[in-house]
């Protein structure tokens, strides 16, 4: 949950800034408040820096992790597109396989584990985004993403029970793909069930 809440604080900075140098000040307060984490002062007054803190994910191990999600935070301040498939996918992997990755470590994962969720979570983000955040990449996309999840999901298939959580999510991915990145809210909860009660991604 702390995971998700840092993700979406993230994730709204764009819209909520004017210009990208604001929005690199908000990137760097957060680098800030987790240094200071970090160095035993107390964690800022905000929630989402406090259950950083409770949960751990400001730890130095972490520290790398959190910095290349940060820094691939940075590209949507600045609107830049996508001239290919594979700068689409690497900056997705940055800024969503990442927290797939993160999530999986969280859980009680190895690093194994962490490598087929950070390949999953871009194959995720790629079937639920890749159309809509570089249209002129959408079917390629599509095929890598399809691929992506075929050569990733049987390792989350292996994960044990504690890091279910972190991976339910990674199994809508096929819907994703057949439903063209739009909503679908009752398949995606009788996946979701699929998924948890048989530990099949």
């Amino acid at each position: 949950m702390t995971l998700c809440a840092f993700q979406i604080e993230l994730r709204r900075i764009p819209s909520a800034v004017s210009e990208p140098p604001l929005g690199e000040i908000r990137l760097q307060w957060w680098r800030e408040a987790l240094d200071e984490i970090r160095d035993g002062k107390t964690p800022r007054a905000h929630p989402v820096v406090e259950a950083l803190a409770e949960s751990g994910l400001a730890a130095p191990v972490y520290a790398p992790d959190i910095e290349a999600i940060l820094d691939a935070a940075a590209r949507p301040l600045y609107g830049e597109g996508f001239s290919s498939l594979a700068s689409l996918e690497s900056w997705l992997k940055a800024a969503e396989g990442g927290f797939d990755a993160l999530a999986a470590k969280l859980a009680g994962g190895d690093a194994a584990l962490a490598r087929a969720a950070a390949g999953a979570g871009t194959a995720f983000a790629l079937a639920r985004e890749g159309g809509g955040v570089a249209p002129n990449l959408a079917a390629e996309a599509h095929a890598r993403a399809k691929a992506l999840y075929k050569d990733t999901a049987p390792a989350l298939s292996d994960a044990p029970p504690e890091a279910s959580p972190a991976l339910l999510h990674l199994s809508l991915t096929p819907s994703y793909l057949v439903c063209g990145g739009k909503a679908f809210p009752a398949r995606k909860r009788l996946r979701l069930f699929a998924a948890m009660a048989f530990a099949h991604y």
